[in-house]
């Protein structure tokens, strides 16, 4: 399920890796994400190479989700929620999403260990438990929504 329990200061340069290439990805390519929300078409007539910019950018997550699952484990539901989270605050364009995103995240996920170390004294519950809880909520939430 995921935890912070066995992280140490030798393998943080790991997380720094992955969460500063998937970073530094989109904030080098704000615009040309930006292009992508008015469709494909759209993006294409604006000179982005469709194709290679959603290949590169597969890649990319890819590679930084791997590293930063091979730090934390699988901590479940955090990136389908902060962005859905953000975008009404930070809006759609890309360069403040980011930013939004990565705060966000980073405030769910130190509520979340907390709460996980502190419910069940002395146990600690893995994060996942308590971002997976979190998530289904969110889902259903926007599942009714949607449906209405």
């Amino acid at each position: 399920m995921g935890g912070l329990g066995l992280a140490r200061w030798d393998n943080v340069w790991l997380g720094a890796v992955g969460a500063g290439t998937i970073a530094a990805y989109g904030l080098w390519n704000h615009r040309k994400l930006d292009a992508f929300l008015a469709g494909e078409s759209a993006a294409e007539s604006l000179g982005v190479p469709v194709a290679r910019m959603r290949r590169t950018t597969f890649l990319v997550a890819a590679f930084s989700t791997a590293i930063l699952v091979s730090v934390a484990g699988v901590i479940g539901f955090v990136g389908l929620m902060i962005p859905h989270l953000s975008r009404p605050l930070a809006g759609s364009l890309h360069l403040r999403l980011i930013a939004s995103c990565a705060l966000f995240g980073a405030v769910l996920l130190l509520a979340s260990d907390l709460l996980a170390r502190t419910l069940l004294p002395p146990q600690e519950l893995p994060i996942g438990i308590i971002t997976s809880s979190l998530g289904a909520f969110f889902v259903v939430t926007m599942i009714v929504r949607n449906r209405l």
